[in-house]
């Protein structure tokens, strides 16, 4: 159970990744570059997606699950110490939906899970290094990518592209850390040493002011620890409205949320 779930948040952590990003014009190498400026620069982020997992075990075919899983996220002052974010996930795995709704404002990380209401102390300067880690907000230098190819639909530009995996690695170490569940600063662990990413490969939709609109991603991890597991997931993210005004919805009894221990985040030396 303890591989499962380090497994399970390795492959969010890596679909996340490229949850945010931008293209512009002609070639793809081009288009990335200016995608790190604009996210760079980003603000306020207002987005929802699906994704859909299959683990299985290498040693029994037999053995196997699915998750699926719907995100609304909406976030401003990104850069600033006033940010707030609202934030619904609703999870369906073995039969049962989990829902849970979060918000950060006030120097508070809030989580109301299926009723239970819980609030915990977070710097700013702490949720807003999470967010960007769960808005994608890394180094996606141009030398990260492979097989680049771009067209156009619609008027906007479609690029595919493959990902190299030594660069995912590195980003997931770096992740995975920040959320070890001990929150242990400076964690030492090697998530590369536990899994392999067999294949990971995705789309990016961009209007003609570099503002992404749609993103697919389709990803193969298996570990390399007992037991043995195959995972399989492919993901959906729509940006609304990309550099409009953000507004970001509290619920009027926050006030009502029982206080949790100080979260840390096991922030890794960068």
């Amino acid at each position: 159970m303890k591989m499962f779930k380090k497994v399970l948040a390795l492959t969010l952590a890596c679909a996340m990744l490229f949850t945010l990003g931008g293209c512009k014009k002609k070639s793809p190498e081009e288009v990335l570059k200016a995608a790190a400026a604009k996210m760079n620069k980003m603000d306020s982020a207002d987005m929802d997606g699906t994704i859909k997992m299959k683990m299985s075990s290498a040693s029994n075919n037999s053995s196997s699950f699915e998750l699926q899983m719907g995100m609304k996220v909406k976030a401003t002052g990104m850069t600033a110490k006033d940010m707030k974010m609202d934030m619904d996930i609703t999870t369906a795995i073995a039969g049962q939906d989990v829902s849970v709704k979060a918000y950060y404002t006030d120097g508070y990380y809030y989580m109301n899970a299926n009723g239970q209401k819980t609030k915990q102390k977070m710097d700013v300067d702490a949720m807003q290094k999470q967010l960007e880690n769960s808005t994608g907000q890394f180094n996606t230098s141009v030398e990260n990518y492979k097989d680049l190819k771009m067209s156009k639909k619609d008027g906007n530009y479609v690029i595919s592209f493959k990902f190299n995996e030594k660069a995912l690695n590195d980003y997931v170490n770096k992740m995975m850390g920040q959320l070890n569940s001990s929150g242990a600063a400076g964690s030492t662990t090697n998530y590369a040493d536990q899994v392999k990413f067999d294949s990971m490969s995705g789309t990016m939709t961009v209007n003609k002011d570099s503002e992404i609109v749609a993103q697919k991603i389709n990803m193969v991890v298996s570990s390399k620890q007992e037991p043995k597991l195959s995972i399989k997931m492919s993901a959906n993210f729509k940006y609304n409205n990309p550099g409009k005004e953000v507004k970001v919805t509290l619920p009027s009894d926050l006030n009502t949320y029982k206080e949790a221990p100080a979260a840390t985040t096991g922030t890794t030396a960068e």
